[in-house]
């Protein structure tokens, strides 16, 4: 999705969007990724995955649903 089409979209929408950023993001380096959670605090979705083959693995992406940026990934 391009950075710009964030601006058009529903709330709910976003939120789904940043969920797709994040699984992206971490299927880069993970597999299998499997999603826990989302939480919406302001303009900030924070997602919640477990990226563990064996063992649950959760980490954690917060990405600005405004941008569509990732602004922090913590393990």
């Amino acid at each position: 999705m391009d950075r710009g089409d964030f601006l058009t979209v529903s709330v709910d929408e976003k939120i789904r969007n940043a969920i797709q950023v994040a699984r992206k993001f971490l299927e880069q380096y993970n597999s299998p990724v499997i999603f826990k959670s989302a939480v919406l605090n302001d303009c900030i979705c924070e997602i919640v995955m477990d990226v563990g083959l064996a063992h649950e693995k959760i980490v954690q992406v917060k990405i600005n649903i405004v941008t569509g940026t990732i602004i922090e990934y913590t393990q």
